[in-house]
């Protein structure tokens, strides 16, 4: 079974601009995986119409992965982006999803090099991951397998089902670490900060995490 699925993935592609159909297949299948619970948090898209519209408006840079016959693999999308003087998108925050079908194969790894070419090729210069503390899974492949940077756990820093929940931040690139805390420390405030009227000034002043590589 793995060897044909690496068949499958010989020719794996990406494109920015996916057919709707494809895009609902995708969609389908994450929304009713029951891993996404510690996946994606609650200010993912909650419906179809709701993903469309973050990639119309840009908010997403959004990939969609198929095979050469057309068949949805999974997808990598950047969001929370940080843009330039000249509206460029410069930073962003990655997250994936792979179709069950797929996982095993490094699949993951292979979109991400197809991913990482197309965002430097936007301008992109550093992207981070903020994954849920239990997602055990996810922070493996992403240091193993994509080479991203541990900086810290961040306390409290998203909600998952109504709960704000620890997140484990990753940096692609070691020297972006410092600034990875200070980008999700920002974050953090604008999903639940700002709304609570509450700051954590510990978190203000910590400029550097400990590195826990």
């Amino acid at each position: 079974m793995l060897s044909t699925t690496l068949g499958m993935l010989s020719d794996l592609t990406i494109t920015a601009t996916p057919p709707r159909d494809a895009l609902r297949t995708w969609w389908c299948a994450r929304h009713t995986d029951p891993d996404c619970a510690i996946a994606f948090g609650d200010d993912a898209p909650s419906d179809f119409a709701a993903l469309v519209q973050r990639i119309t408006q840009d908010r997403y840079l959004f990939y969609l992965a198929q095979t050469s016959t057309g068949a949805v693999v999974g997808a990598m999308w950047l969001h929370d982006l940080v843009r330039g003087l000249d509206d460029t998108p410069v930073a962003g925050w990655l997250g994936t999803y792979v179709l069950s079908t797929y996982r095993g194969a490094h699949t993951t790894q292979r979109m991400w090099a197809l991913v990482r070419d197309a965002l430097e090729a936007r301008g992109v210069q550093s992207v981070y991951i903020a994954s849920h503390y239990a997602n055990t899974r996810a922070h493996r492949v992403a240091e193993q397998h994509l080479g991203f940077h541990r900086v810290d756990v961040y306390p409290g820093f998203a909600r998952f089902g109504g709960q704000l929940t620890d997140c484990l931040i990753f940096s692609m690139r070691r020297e972006d670490i410092a600034e990875a805390w200070t980008m999700a420390y920002a974050r953090a405030r604008q999903s639940y900060v700002v709304s609570q009227g509450v700051a954590d000034a510990s978190l203000v002043g910590r400029k550097r995490p400990l590195s826990i590589d």
